[in-house]
């Protein structure tokens, strides 16, 4: 069994901001998993919870009206995303502490937003409940994960695979699809007005693109050997493509909101 709190804080202490360089090339159409998220979100005092290094803050900033930009909390566990958020120059306040036990007052903001966080925080409900707390009445939660589907029929060709030569997928704390997750909100005094699903794709051209994308995979008990393989086989793939190949990213969208 995984020790997944081990795992994810070794993961993020020798790859701080790997989900942003991989996540801000993720896309579909004009959009990315970021501005798509960001596009739910209004307030002017924003939660970014398991904020990485700062991307949703930085998007949330572009997006929103500058002459009154939000107030965004960042807040993560891992001292190293913290770190890096502040090295790529992203401003506003940012908080070490567990997603389960926040250090903020009761009402204390008017939305939560969580890119690619909610399924690694563990203890949903706990979770679920802490931000219950500290969003003021009829202030919302929005948050992405991972999801199945929606995927086009071509893209087995490569996720099937990269799949065999990973012999596993990704992996996440709380499970891929999170499938409790509307229930689990309802149950911490939400009501879901979204849950929707969008593919997007990150464009491979070089083994440098390839070997991005398999080390910002979640997988545990995986060997280097192994994403190494990967990685060098779709780098080959992409070499007979100019345009390079596009790997799927289906990504899930949820938006709820708090109703006490």
């Amino acid at each position: 069994m995984t020790d997944w709190a081990t795992y994810l804080a070794g993961f993020h202490a020798r790859n701080p901001g790997i989900s942003e360089d991989v996540l801000t090339r993720v896309e579909s159409g004009d959009l990315t998993p970021y501005r798509w998220l960001a596009r739910a979100v209004s307030g002017a005092r924003v939660l970014d919870l398991a904020s990485g290094s700062g991307a949703m803050g930085a998007t949330l900033a572009e997006q929103s009206d500058r002459a009154h930009p939000p107030w965004v909390v960042s807040l993560d566990l891992s001292d190293a995303e913290l770190h890096e958020s502040r090295r790529r120059g992203r401003s506003g306040a940012l908080v070490r502490a567990d997603a389960a036990t926040l250090p903020f007052g009761d009402a204390s903001f008017d939305a939560v937003v969580s890119s690619a966080g909610l399924m690694v925080v563990g203890r949903i409900g706990t979770v679920l409940a802490e931000i219950a707390r500290v969003l003021r009445a009829g202030g919302v939660l929005a948050a992405t994960v991972p999801s199945a589907v929606p995927l086009k029929t071509h893209d087995m060709r490569f996720l099937a695979p990269l799949t065999a030569r990973l012999r596993t997928t990704p992996q996440f704390p709380a499970g891929g699809e999170m499938t409790g997750l509307s229930s689990a909100l309802e149950q911490s005094g939400f009501r879901v007005l979204e849950d929707a699903r969008e593919r997007f794709g990150f464009v491979v051209r070089t083994h440098d693109d390839a070997h991005l994308l398999m080390r910002a995979l979640y997988l545990p008990g995986t060997s280097d050997r192994r994403r190494d393989l990967a990685a060098g086989w779709l780098a080959e793939r992409a070499e007979g493509h100019p345009e390079g190949v596009e790997i799927a990213v289906p990504v899930r969208r949820v938006v709820a909101m708090k109703t006490g």
